[in-house]
């Protein structure tokens, strides 16, 4: 009995997907806990020894498990060798995992990382909310006039629970494309105006607001009305117009100018920083280490309620500037392309949700870092993942 029990273990069938998911799990988990206080509490760098339990998974799935032919796995290879570069040059991990967790995406249903993604999210965000205001974790309160008080609700930034609150609104479009109703966007509008009392980070709360009607639009568009498809259709050009327009104006920023002045107190400084960053680094072909001085956790929060905190602080906002600064010019070549890629794809199948989530995630990355970071945005996984959603005519052959 005993020797026939064992045989079954040997004999037990690996599935790819599961051990995506085995790896998902471990790195999405030890990542979100690094953008918690917790982590203070916690030894960093088992968090991120943790983090890269998920890599030699990714790898087995990639080069053992999944079928690529062999001039892909050499492409494959050096994709991966690049991400281990610019790790090394920028020193931030996700540049290490991306590529392997994008890649290693293939076969997987793309419906059930998304859904992945939002459980987890969801019940990470609530665990650390409790255990901030029980008071097992700090809750970080930031008091600024004439800014009303703003709540981390134990993550290290307050921008983090807004831009978390962003995404699962993303997620949660995408797997409800075909059902959403008005009660579903009275719920987006109700969380987002919660949110916004907690965070009071305004950027976030417009681009939740954009989603309600590029989602209604991309809907229209996907049953087949014609205005809708050809608004749907442009969607596509999104993250590289809103890269140049980003870079553009950072690079030629001008106090003395009345209207690039205007649309820096808008956005809360981002011109003025990415100026700053141009002006203190140049842009290099495989990234570099920049030093940066955050709001984030209980040392950036000393920082900010000093009285000449703002002079100190500095960070790279824009995930568009970031890429091309910190990760160099091929990171973000690379990148760019990806996501539009997947936009055109979207288009091309005439579906539209990827193409609406893009267009109006490309607007946050203007204005936030996130832009692979996959406990904020998942949606690069879609490049090899299985999708979800179908034209008409691939509908009914499905």
């Amino acid at each position: 009995m005993l020797k026939r029990n064992t045989q079954n273990i040997y004999n037990f069938p690996i599935n790819g997907s599961q051990i995506f998911f085995i790896a998902f799990v471990i790195f999405f988990v030890s990542s979100f806990i690094q953008d918690t206080t917790l982590a203070e509490a916690l030894n960093g760098r088992f968090l991120r020894l943790c983090s890269y339990l998920a890599l030699p998974l990714l790898l087995f799935k990639i080069y053992v498990l999944d079928r690529w032919s062999k001039k892909e796995l050499v492409i494959i290879t050096i994709l991966i060798l690049l991400g281990m570069i610019n790790w090394r040059m920028a020193h931030e991990l996700q540049l290490l995992t991306i590529v392997p967790f994008v890649i290693g995406a293939k076969n997987v249903n793309f419906k059930d990382i998304i859904t992945w993604y939002l459980y987890l999210n969801v019940i990470l965000l609530l665990a650390m909310a409790i255990f901030s205001l029980l008071g097992v974790i700090p809750n970080l309160i930031y008091r600024a006039a004439p800014r009303p008080p703003r709540y981390s609700l134990g993550l290290i930034y307050t921008s983090s629970l807004a831009t978390h609150y962003f995404y699962l609104v993303l997620a949660y479009c995408y797997l409800r494309f075909n059902k959403l109703r008005w009660f579903d966007y009275l719920f987006i509008f109700v969380g987002d105006v919660i949110f916004m009392m907690i965070t009071n980070t305004k950027l976030d709360f417009i681009a939740t607001m954009i989603v309600i009607p590029v989602m209604i639009i991309a809907q229209r568009a996907f049953r087949g009305h014609k205005l809708s498809e050809i608004l749907a259709s442009f969607w596509w050009m999104a993250v590289p117009i809103s890269a140049s327009i980003i870079i553009f104006t950072s690079y030629f920023y001008d106090a003395s100018n009345h209207i690039m002045r205007k649309i820096n107190d808008i956005t809360s400084g981002r011109l003025s920083l990415g100026y700053q960053a141009f002006s203190n680094y140049d842009v290099k072909l495989l990234g570099q280490t920049i030093v940066e001085h955050t709001y984030g956790g209980s040392k950036g929060l000393k920082l900010a309620n000093q009285i000449d905190g703002v002079s100190h602080y500095f960070f790279i906002d824009s995930s568009y500037v970031r890429m091309i600064l910190l990760w160099g010019i091929l990171s973000f070549v690379l990148i760019i392309g990806c996501m539009t890629y997947i936009a055109i794809r979207s288009t091309f199948r005439q579906t539209f949700i990827l193409t609406a989530i893009i267009l109006v995630a490309a607007l946050n990355f203007m204005f936030e870092p996130d832009i692979i970071k996959i406990i904020y945005n998942p949606f690069l996984l879609a490049l090899f993942a299985i999708p979800n959603f179908y034209n008409t005519q691939e509908e009914k052959h499905k």
